[in-house]
Parts: C-alpha cells; structure tokens; sequence
C-alpha cells in the first residue's frame, strides 16, 4: 500500500504545481483534488457494497451475518473517509 501513497502524495504535488501554473487559484485546485479524491473512495466504496450478500453459502449463515456485518463496517468506514476528504479541502495547496 506504501506505493500507493507515495504515488498519490506526488500526484497531488504534481497537480497542485500544474494547476498553480496555469493559474488556477489555490482554492479551486483544493477543491478539484479534494473532489478527486473524495471521489476515488466513493468508487470503492460503491465496490464494496457490492460484496453484501456474496459470503459462500457453503460457510453458513452465521458466516454469511459476520460476512454482511463486515461490508456495512466497510462502507460506513469508506464513506467517513470520503467525507473527511471533501470537508478538508482548502489550503492543502500551500
């Protein structure tokens, strides 16, 4: 996961510098990448969601509950993250 952190810390600078370049106030460019990456969880989340109900039956529906239990923990967490995202934008371009 390591990777893709890095990866996305430099890809923010880089847009950030991009953005900067061509002039777009900083606020705008906070709230591009914040959308950008509010909406990359949302993704996931959306991906997530659609694991409920797809426990294996040969596990049992005690399995099959935890299974479910899981998912929504997941999307409940996915969906705060989301949030967080999109609610700090603003002056992470400086």
């Amino acid at each position: 996961m390591s990777q893709y952190q890095t990866a996305g810390v430099n890809a923010r600078l880089r847009l950030f510098a991009l953005l900067e370049a061509q002039g777009v106030p900083a606020s705008e460019a906070d709230d591009l990448v914040a959308a950008l990456e509010a909406g990359a969880v949302a993704g996931a989340q959306c991906q997530v969601v659609e694991r409920e109900g797809m426990a294996p039956a040969s596990r049992g529906e005690l399995f099959a509950d935890g299974w479910d239990d899981g998912v929504g923990a997941v999307s409940e967490a996915l969906v705060g993250i989301a949030d967080r995202e999109w609610s700090r934008r603003g002056g992470r371009s400086a």
